[in-house]
């Protein structure tokens, strides 16, 4: 079984991944990284020749990923605006969402990596207004990132146990 995490940009996926991948012994992929190396293109080229073209490389990536075992993946934060994508993430994972406030994610980010966001980060606001149903909806666990990040891994831990 994987272990999936889907959130917003900026919420924690990818430190909390790591950690959670360390101490279950499993291996830890970050979904971005692995479709730009897939794709020989970075994500903000693919945004550049449409946000379409992105997604569809992005459903292709996902669809890999779901073939593996014992990883904890880390999503980009767009994964759930295609069923799809969910469909195949939960074919062989669990779906965690990492709940972070907008304030407190706009604190940290540095959104210059990030296309959506690049030109404007209050856009995480309608970002989050957008997605936020949709994480819930598929989500098989919600996590409050709200607190220090050994302690968020420590409670998906004792969670996933149960």
């Amino acid at each position: 079984m994987n272990y999936v995490l889907i959130g917003m940009p900026g919420s924690g996926k990818t430190t909390i991944g790591k950690l959670l991948a360390k101490k279950l012994n499993y291996d830890f992929i970050d979904s971005d990284h692995y479709l730009e190396s897939l794709f020989a293109e970075t994500i903000p080229e693919m945004f550049a020749k449409s946000e379409a073209y992105f997604r569809k490389h992005e459903t292709l990536a996902i669809k890999a990923l779901s073939e593996l075992d014992r990883t904890v993946i880390s999503t980009g934060g767009g994964v759930v605006l295609f069923e799809e994508n969910i469909r195949f993430l939960k074919k062989n994972g669990l779906v965690i969402f990492l709940d972070r406030s907008p304030d407190a994610i706009i604190q940290d980010i540095e959104n210059s990596t990030r296309p959506l966001l690049a030109d404007d980060k209050s856009r995480l606001f309608t970002l989050y207004e957008q997605r936020i149903e949709l994480y819930r909806k598929y989500a098989d666990l919600i996590i409050a990132n709200n607190q220090p990040v050994e302690k968020i891994c420590q409670l998906m831990i004792d969670q996933i146990s149960n």
